[in-house]
């Protein structure tokens, strides 16, 4: 019981380690001098609020006051935290050129921007920082989100082209981010306690992963419990569950997944003293990260007249 214990206790502290960062991003070559790069978590967001917009309002009617403070001849780096602070640091120093009829022209050193919001992260390339001050920037991704498309389900990033205020889709660099929906199959070793008595389990897993934004959200499927212990003769006794089962994903915050949901079984092969004639089972699967399953039992058995708990803990891949 106490190693049943630590197990429990280890899986309940495993999902704060589990981490992805996916998302949406848009973005926009603005009169050949700038690049702006919007990361969010759905870009149908950038149609319902203004908060993108506001913060590049505010990074561009900062900017004189920083002029003094920005090379002219070196690249930096600009981060700016909405409602927090400004850091300026030295950026990447590269340059890049240009082969035009035979010879190389420098196209100058790059300074970079990062506006950072509660829900999105705004990234700005450009020659010169100081010379974007009345740049329309915002007039310009203003039109781009009034030309996104319906909202997807799979993560996108979508490229535009702004040229003197005229906005056209570049539909040829659009791509699609992160994970497709896939058929995982799943296989998983545990132990159970069952009416106060250890059981070995082996399962078998089939089931379909719905993805959403690059991050599996659905998981509905079938699977099958082995359940074998050994009688007073030493002789093994097999019982067998099929399951049909559902978990959603359960934490909002796309950069993680903890999938809990819920399972019904069926005992199609019964050989030990556990369960008695027409069986039934429901439980709940959590998996608080990859590979782990803790899953609390109740059982209905001998035709319902009797019902009793239990509880599986399974390792698998």
């Amino acid at each position: 019981m106490k190693q049943l214990c630590l197990i429990l206790a280890i899986s309940l502290l495993s999902h704060y380690l589990v981490s992805q960062s996916l998302s949406d991003s848009v973005i926009v070559y603005i009169d050949n001098r700038v690049e702006l790069n919007v990361a969010i978590a759905d870009y149908i967001k950038l149609k319902s609020s203004n908060k993108v917009i506001s913060a590049l309002d505010d990074f561009q009617m900062m900017l004189p006051d920083l002029e003094d403070q920005l090379s002219l001849t070196s690249a930096e780096l600009l981060r700016f935290a909405v409602g927090g602070s400004v850091t300026i640091e030295p950026g990447d120093p590269k340059y890049t050129y240009l082969i035009t009829d035979g010879t190389l022209r420098n196209t100058g050193y790059r300074d970079q921007a990062i506006i950072t919001g509660d829900d999105f992260i705004i990234l700005i390339t450009t020659t010169d920082l100081t010379k974007i001050t009345g740049f329309g920037l915002t007039e310009c991704l203003q039109k781009v989100i009034e030309m996104l498309p319906e909202s997807a389900r799979m993560s996108k990033s979508l490229h535009y082209q702004c040229i003197n205020q005229e906005v056209v889709p570049i539909e040829n660099l659009n791509h699609t981010n992160g994970r497709l929906d896939f058929i995982e199959l799943g296989l998983s070793a545990g132990a159970g306690l069952i009416k106060n008595n250890w059981v070995g389990d082996l399962s078998f897993a089939l089931g379909l992963g719905i993805v959403e934004k690059g991050v599996p959200k659905y998981n509905p499927y079938l699977s099958t419990n082995l359940l074998f212990g050994f009688n007073d003769e030493g002789n093994v006794d097999l019982d067998m569950f099929l399951n049909i089962g559902y978990r959603p994903n359960i934490v909002k915050d796309t950069r993680k997944s903890m999938f809990l949901g819920l399972e019904v079984g069926y005992l199609i092969v019964n050989q030990g003293e556990i369960f008695e004639n027409t069986t039934l089972k429901l439980g709940a699967n959590w998996s608080p990260l990859k590979g782990v399953q803790v899953g609390p039992q109740l059982y209905f058995t001998d035709n319902f007249k009797t019902v009793f708990p239990g509880i599986r803990v399974g390792f698998g891949f």
